[in-house]
């Protein structure tokens, strides 16, 4: 299939040991997007009852057909684990280089289940599984712990914790390139299979039924892009629409306990604008430029 590797990469944190699965046309044809097809495996290789913070919950990394194409806003990769936050699935979305250097393995999606004896760091480099030493990388926040795994492995794109992964708190994320999957807890269940970070980059691309088609799609896409639906994100970023939110009574906050937030205007995007703003850096095949 086009857009597609057909392979699942599985890894064993306590044992040690990796294999790859083909997944069917089949699959792949009803699972569309990382969402999708990571829901797919979770349902097939979470065990009923499982702990979520115990070594038989998955945790699956998973990207779309359109990653790795020129389609812009297609650079997203999904993580999937049952969340420790709620017990039910639990998936988040992240933006950034690191998704098309997960296709670039030439997997659709990775999936890790057990618990390392030791704090580790999971190396994919194309066909090569390495798992590492990560004990220097202990107590580092998650930029630290970035900068400090692309100093050793400088073509690799990361996904990292910080403390809070390390310590399980159940709203921990993990972190990739400053964005960050920050929902459901899956920091929390990184942590417990005591992963401080996964590397990976590869050499592996994925062909296209009709390129031509797809770029004059993507042509369109990419102007409706820099029309004035999106202004104001290259404004004032996904913030700006946090007042609105907050005045319809639909801003999740204090863990969707509540529907409005006391002081909401001192996080807006006109106060992060106005007060805070360091320099303007836009996520990985995006042309809206937040």
């Amino acid at each position: 299939m086009h857009g597609y590797h057909g392979k699942t990469l599985h890894i064993d944190l306590s044992s040690g040991t990796s294999w790859e699965e083909r997944l069917s046309e089949n699959a792949l044809r009803a699972f569309i997007g990382g969402i999708g097809l990571g829901t797919y495996l979770l349902h097939r290789e979470c065990p009923p009852g499982a702990d979520p913070l115990g070594p038989e919950n998955p945790l699956i990394f998973a990207t779309s057909p359109f990653v790795g194409t020129a389609i812009t806003t297609s650079a997203k990769y999904a993580i999937l684990t049952k969340s420790p936050l709620t017990g039910f699935i639990g998936d988040s979305l992240s933006g950034s280089h690191l998704a098309i250097a997960l296709k670039r393995t030439g997997y659709d999606a990775i999936v890790i289940r057990g618990r390392a004896p030791a704090w580790t760091l999971l190396y994919i480099a194309d066909d090569e599984v390495q798992l590492l030493d990560a004990s220097s990388l202990l107590g580092l926040d998650t930029h630290e712990t970035e900068i400090a795994v692309q100093r050793e492995l400088p073509r690799a794109r990361v996904a990292v914790i910080g403390p809070a992964g390390e310590n399980a708190v159940l709203f921990a994320t993990v972190s990739n390139d400053g964005r960050h999957a920050g929902r459901t807890g899956t920091g929390a269940v990184m942590g417990s299979k005591r992963l401080k970070a996964i590397a990976v980059e590869g050499s592996h691309r994925v062909t296209i039924a009709e390129g031509d088609g797809l770029r004059r799609a993507n042509r369109g896409l990419v102007e409706r892009s820099l029309g004035p639906a999106t202004s104001k994100y290259r404004l004032l970023g996904t913030p700006a629409n946090l007042l609105a939110f907050d005045r319809l009574g639909v801003l999740p906050s204090l863990n969707f306990n509540q529907s409005t937030f006391q002081g909401s205007e001192r996080l807006s995007g006109e106060e992060l604008h106005e007060s805070h703003l360091a320099k303007v850096s836009g996520c990985a095949s995006c042309t809206v430029g937040c």
